[in-house]
């Protein structure tokens, strides 16, 4: 749904989105599809398409040239896995079109956040390994000392994903760096 959110800010008169994914039908994968299109229900945004590249880097930006050729209306490209976005990014650049059509992101990789920071990606999902990492070990540690009041009942902790745009990429980029403590 934030990928939605993403495209609806930066293309609030509509268009149409093609997808690219790994694996169509893994269950991240489809999360994210059906997420982008409930959080696009009711406007003039579609997701046309999704194609999936079995987790082929080389086959993921053919994917796109061919898109490009195939689909000259599309207005915007979301790419659901990590190499997605950046693999939108090569193609779009190598085709002269970086810029001309809208990229929404998935996940940190330095490639989408330098197109964000550009302004040639919209925004990104990130998710937050950190601080799952991070809550993960407080509540073993609490654990191991006693304390289950932490366990939820269903056994399950969300860490939310975030947003990155243009205004915070730089501090996203400044933190991811000092939790790798260079």
């Amino acid at each position: 749904k934030q990928a939605a959110e993403i495209a609806k800010k930066a293309m609030p008169n509509g268009g149409k989105c093609l997808g690219f994914v790994g694996l169509l039908g893994a269950d991240n994968a489809k999360e994210r599809i059906q997420g982008m299109k409930d959080g696009l229900a009711g406007t003039k945004i579609e997701l046309v398409d999704v194609r999936g590249d079995d987790i082929d880097q080389a086959r993921a930006k053919k994917n796109v040239e061919d898109a490009l050729v195939a689909s000259p209306d599309v207005t915007c490209m979301v790419g659901f896995y990590s190499y997605n976005t950046p693999r939108i990014y090569e193609a779009l650049r190598d085709a002269g079109k970086l810029g001309s059509i809208t990229v929404v992101g998935f996940d940190d990789d330095p490639i989408t956040l330098g197109g964000v920071k550009e302004g040639t990606v919209a925004a990104t999902v990130v998710q937050q390994p950190f601080e799952w990492a991070y809550q993960g070990m407080k509540l073993m540690a609490a654990y191991l000392k006693g304390d289950k009041s932490g366990i939820p009942a269903g056994n399950l902790i969300i860490i939310p994903t975030k947003i990155i745009g243009k205004d915070d990429v730089d501090a996203y980029a400044a933190n991811l760096k000092a939790m790798a403590g260079n």
